[in-house]
């Protein structure tokens, strides 16, 4: 039996091919035939109460269990009963809805532990991931500030979404049954769960590679490098966005000024946190400041 194979539409109109919705029990998804798409879509349920068919098996819901669901793959929610869920679409950075209704298993996407949850055997791959509470939260939290931004729409809102889905997709590939094919698989699992907690404990610290080096028990050139090839980012590049997160709130949550948000971030100048905001969102952390409140507003 054939069943329909739908193109990457989002509700509105976006700077970058992702969306954000909550599966609830009106969401018209619950209502729809058995389909595939043309895009990648992530599942996690928040609350649990019903079933899921992935392909040819119906699988009981469970919260804190994630759903990755490749571009071909049939898939069917109308089982979902009472449960909820957020629902991610995206396609690769960059790529052209319109070009892609022949979208392979995955493309254009990040080398590392990022594609090889893709490259995975899509058997394998339609198979729930039980996540661990830490897990869950980052992801809900990820998902929670993908749908804001989405929303509001804020300046640099694109880099922001772009980065959340990266933090997603490193933590799904965290926590999927190891393949068995990279034997070294678990110990970058456990790197970058431990880099993870690191970077939330001392993000704004001054010194930063040499000494997680130090924390993480690691050598500086291996530390960066393990990272670029499992993320596509450095160490360093992690403590930025992790610091941009914060600047962000601090500055939509607070009167601060922008030179003690510097320094409460780890920069010595409000210059150098000044020059990396703006590199970040292309607009000043006052500008953002002040297109964040009037929407708001």
């Amino acid at each position: 039996m054939a069943y329909p194979l739908y193109p990457y539409t989002p509700r509105s109109v976006s700077a970058v091919a992702v969306e954000v919705q909550q599966l609830t029990p009106t969401h018209e998804m619950r209502r729809m035939q058995p389909h595939g798409h043309t895009f990648f879509e992530i599942l996690v349920v928040t609350r649990g109460g019903g079933r899921h068919v992935v392909g040819e098996s119906a699988i009981d819901l469970a919260e804190r269990t994630a759903f990755v669901i490749p571009p071909g793959v049939i898939h069917d929610c109308r089982g979902f009963g009472e449960a909820d869920a957020w629902v991610l679409l995206f396609l690769p950075d960059g790529a052209d809805a319109s070009a892609h209704a022949g979208l392979s298993l995955i493309d254009d996407v990040p080398t590392g532990m990022l594609s090889d949850l893709f490259r995975r055997p899509v058997l394998e791959l339609m198979q729930p991931i039980a996540l661990d509470d830490a897990t869950y939260r980052t992801i809900c939290d990820a998902f929670e500030r993908m749908h804001a931004e989405l929303h509001g729409k804020r300046p640099g809102y694109e880099f922001i979404v772009r980065s959340a889905l990266q933090i997603v997709l490193i933590e799904l590939a965290r926590s999927a049954p190891a393949t068995g094919i990279d034997a070294d698989e678990p110990r970058a699992r456990d790197l970058l769960a431990r880099v993870f907690a690191d970077i939330d404990l001392h993000f704004t610290e001054r010194e930063t590679l040499a000494a997680a080096s130090r924390r993480l028990r690691s050598n500086p050139g291996y530390l960066t490098t393990r990272l670029r090839r499992l993320t596509g980012r450095t160490y360093g590049d992690w403590v930025i966005e992790r610091r941009m997160i914060e600047a962000r709130r601090l500055l939509a949550a607070t009167d601060l000024a922008i030179g003690d948000i510097a320094e409460r971030i780890g920069y010595s100048e409000s210059e150098s946190f000044v020059r990396r905001f703006r590199e970040h969102h292309r607009v000043t952390p006052a500008a953002w400041r002040a297109k964040s409140r009037s929407i708001g507003a």
